[in-house]
């Protein structure tokens, strides 16, 4: 097997997490333990600059913050550039449009370098467009065609983009863009740890009895929480709880909406460590991440792997992990009624979802040998 060396650019990185992070960390450590060199250019601040120091193959890109989404960087001074001069990657992979992608494309063109696009994140979208710029219609129309007119131009200078699911697939071959291979992020399975259901919710302070439906995420406005807010009464009524586990900058919102409302079956369990989120999952009966915003959900796969039901929003992507195995059900995002009835139908039939043909398919070595075998093709 030929060794390549790849290099990944991002405008997201650790200390920070989503999905893109979780994406290029779990590929990033398949590709090396097949003995591929990965070196990832990452726009940043302090905190991922201590990292660098003791990741050698981690370079920072300096910027600022974009105020609106903290996990994001504005990277602007690109010193580490020569660096991908003397590294001479086979594959440059963007896993962003934006600032750090521009970096990788004009790498790209420098080096005559295979550039390569993952679209991760639906940034045209009327929710991401509402939540992070501007709710006034007539802008946010405009702003969506600008957005869109600079992603085709953008993905045109890839020799491929690879889209995680094929509802995103088709969103971009409706909006022009060609060339587009469907690689999901796959999950590294074989090093999750279980736990107990029992001890899990004994370390969490959770009754034995407890109905928990789990939200674990970025807490944005995007991602549609609110429907769990609202439904949160009538669920109660059922003795469920509703854990939302996870921070980020819409917590204020929703936590003035739920006390409004006098919920008191809602639990913000705030930024969550690393060695508890096997709690959050083991602990639950149901998860579900109400957003038609992700381009696949991530969070599912963690929760199938624990056997954990998915409550699904119809017509997204997250619906896909119906194809592989009846791992839950789907309800109406528009619909706090057909929520709940989803909600008490799954407990009372928690027996019959089925998880398996999910983590065959999204199991991090096969997802990388699509992204080989496409590295090798290009």
């Amino acid at each position: 097997m030929e060794t390549l060396k790849i290099a990944f650019y991002t405008d997201s990185y650790l200390p920070s997490r989503d999905g893109v992070v979780t994406s290029i960390i779990n590929t990033r450590k398949e590709l090396e333990r097949r003995g591929h060199e990965v070196y990832v250019f990452a726009s940043g601040g302090g905190e991922t600059a201590k990292l660098a120091k003791k990741d050698k193959r981690l370079y920072v890109i300096k910027g600022m913050k974009f105020n609106k989404y903290p996990q994001y960087t504005m990277g602007l001074i690109n010193r580490e550039s020569m660096k991908v001069m003397e590294i001479m990657p086979d594959v440059i992979h963007a896993h962003t449009p934006f600032t750090a992608g521009l970096f990788g494309y004009r790498a790209s063109v420098q080096l005559n370098t295979k550039f390569i696009g993952t679209f991760h994140t639906m940034v045209f979208s009327d929710e991401a467009i509402a939540a992070y710029f501007t709710n006034n219609r007539t802008v946010m129309k405009l702003s969506r065609f600008v957005v869109m007119r600079y992603l085709k131009w953008f993905y045109s200078k890839t020799d491929s983009v690879i889209a995680p699911t094929l509802y995103v697939k088709d969103i971009l071959k409706k909006n022009g863009l060609k060339n587009i291979q469907i690689i999901p992020t796959g999950i590294d399975f074989d090093s999750m740890k279980r736990e107990k259901r029992e001890k899990a919710r004994m370390q969490l302070g959770l009754s034995s009895k407890d109905k928990i439906i789990l939200y674990f995420g970025r807490v944005s406005r995007e991602k549609n929480i609110e429907i769990l807010i609202k439904a949160a009464k009538p669920l109660s009524a059922s003795g469920f709880k509703v854990i939302i586990a996870g921070s980020g900058p819409y917590t204020g919102e929703l936590r003035t909406l739920s006390k409004k409302i006098g919920n008191k079956n809602v639990i913000f369990a705030g930024f969550i460590k690393e060695n508890d989120i096997p709690l959050y999952y083991a602990s639950a009966d149901i998860l579900c991440n109400p957003s038609t915003f992700e381009t696949q959900g991530i969070v599912d796969l963690y929760a199938s792997f624990y056997g954990i039901p998915l409550l699904l929003p119809e017509k997204g992507a997250q619906e896909e992990l119906l194809k592989y195995a009846k791992c839950g059900e789907k309800f109406n995002v528009h619909s706090i009624k057909n929520l709940v009835e989803k909600a008490n139908f799954m407990y009372e039939n928690a027996g019959k979802y089925k998880f398996g043909g999910v983590i065959k398919e999204f199991d991090v070595k096969k997802t990388v040998d699509k992204l080989i075998a496409l590295y090798n093709k290009i």
